[in-house]
């Protein structure tokens, strides 16, 4: 989720440069405005390139809708002292406490990537897993 959401910032980013006439990150539109005597970006196509980059923006946050900043650390790191479980549904609350305080799972949480911990826990943990991957 992280990739995720700097590259929204970034396409917000870019938006916004746009808009100033800045069109530096497209290097091929950069070089060719660059061999134009004007060196303008003509207004329809600065709309353009700013619906498209909306449109995508628009379209991510459809297919990854985003976590709660609090689920994200939950799924982070669920040994973690300072998470509040209130902010996930009841549903796999208690699973998820049961899983902060099994040692085995902290040990293998330690030892393991956070995608092959997340994926050993499948069996154990379905829902709490569920969330995480």
């Amino acid at each position: 989720m992280d990739c995720l959401r700097a590259f929204l910032a970034k396409l917000q980013n870019w938006q916004r440069k746009v808009n100033a006439g800045n069109v530096a990150m497209f290097e091929n539109l950069s070089t060719v405005l660059d061999e134009n005597e004007d060196h303008l970006l003509d207004p329809s196509l600065k709309t353009e390139i700013t619906q498209h980059q909306k449109s995508l923006e628009s379209e991510l946050k459809k297919y990854f809708p985003e976590f709660e900043e609090e689920d994200g650390k939950l799924v982070r790191n669920p040994f973690s002292g300072t998470l509040n479980i209130a902010t996930i549904s009841n549903d796999p609350q208690d699973k998820f406490l049961d899983l902060k305080n099994d040692s085995t799972a902290k040990d293998l949480y330690e030892e393991r990537s956070l995608t092959v911990f997340w994926c050993s826990m499948c069996q154990s943990y379905a829902k709490v897993s569920e969330i995480a991957l």
